[in-house]
């Protein structure tokens, strides 16, 4: 199924690029469709940068092994007459400039009527359409920005420093293998097979990354599922999380963020949890067992019985009172493995 954005109501306005025009036709749903192809092209060396900024559409970024980059914008405007389809088309800018190293590709719409607003329909029936993609083919060694709002951004494979910035739409890569990654992402959902090193900011949207080894994630009133991560910093709230493996070590705050918790510990050294209105949940342990240090105020610490748990420090039956902390101290078997520990308020912690 086709995915179109609204508008409503536009004056015509005369077009500064040069474009390759399609002829009118009906879309099969009712109403006239257009289309304006434009390409840029540009040679560039390792240092050059690239930057798209774009709105109302998709952009897919995919790599080649030529030293230069191509980018392909279609333009397609909907409408129920063939004038109107072409006052929307025209409506729609695409300013590119280069400056030094820096090369940008902006979307413009002109809005010069009051009525004119992005919307589902006007409530007259007129079907009103504007669609916005971009195509990019560029060297593996070139770092790139892209911001979009309403719409999905895909990079396939990218080793060059990388910055997303997205707004009501998704995001989806398939290995980010450079140093330098920073992906925000709100209001719609993040999918990453793999990310060698990076920063994620997620807001209002779900996370699935499958493999990472050196994360900063900051992630609010959403759901995260990670599948392997080796060092971990990471500020969630007002979301559910789980993480399959971690490898090395973790040091995360939690608040309001029910159901947390983590399935392996597999080789990690250190982890450091700081959770408040939250539960959290972490494995009994590999083979070694390992050293924990657990706090609870306004909740409780669960472990089955007969588990090999050997308290050094516990609080005693007259340190009962809800409102107190709470302490214990030990190891699980032999100990000498990963250090855990954690803090809760208002929430329990469990080994399962």
């Amino acid at each position: 199924m086709k995915t179109y954005y609204k508008a409503l109501g536009l004056l015509l306005l005369p077009l500064s690029l040069s474009a390759t025009p399609f002829a009118a036709e009906d879309d099969g749903l009712g109403g006239i469709e257009k289309k304006r192809t434009i390409i840029k092209m540009y040679d560039v060396d390792g240092s050059d940068k690239l930057l798209l900024d774009n709105q109302f559409g998709q952009v897919k970024v995919d790599l080649w092994d030529k030293s230069e980059i191509r980018v392909q914008i279609v333009v397609t405007a909907t409408s129920n007459t063939e004038d109107r389809a072409q006052d929307y088309l025209n409506s729609v800018e695409i300013v590119d400039k280069r400056d030094g190293d820096q090369i940008s590709l902006r979307t413009n719409i002109q809005k010069q009527s009051s009525n004119w607003n992005w919307s589902s329909g006007n409530g007259n029936g007129d079907k009103n359409n504007v669609r916005i993609d971009y195509t990019v083919q560029m060297p593996r060694n070139n770092a790139l920005t892209v911001r979009n709002r309403f719409g999905n951004t895909h990079v396939a494979t990218f080793r060059a420093p990388l910055n997303i910035y997205t707004r009501y739409g998704n995001f989806t890569a398939e290995q980010l293998t450079g140093s330098q990654n920073d992906i925000d992402v709100a209001y719609g959902n993040a999918d990453i097979h793999t990310m060698d090193n990076g920063k994620l900011e997620i807001a209002y949207s779900n996370l699935d990354l499958e493999k990472a080894n050196v994360l900063v994630l900051n992630n609010k009133f959403g759901k995260l599922k990670i599948g392997e991560v080796g060092k971990l910093n990471a500020d969630i709230s007002y979301s559910g999380a789980r993480i399959g493996t971690l490898r090395e070590s973790c040091k995360m705050k939690l608040a309001f963020s029910g159901g947390f918790r983590i399935d392996q510990l597999k080789s990690a050294d250190n982890v450091d949890i700081q959770a408040s209105y939250s539960s959290v949940a972490l494995p009994l342990g590999p083979e070694n067992g390992y050293d924990f240090d657990v706090s609870v105020t306004y909740g409780g610490f669960n472990y089955p019985n007969g588990q090999n748990l050997l308290f050094t420090t516990q609080p005693s039956d007259n340190h009962s009172s809800p409102g107190k902390s709470k302490q214990y101290i030990g190891k699980i078997g032999r100990g000498s493995g990963p250090r855990v520990r954690v803090v809760s308020k208002f929430g329990d912690v469990s080994f399962r």
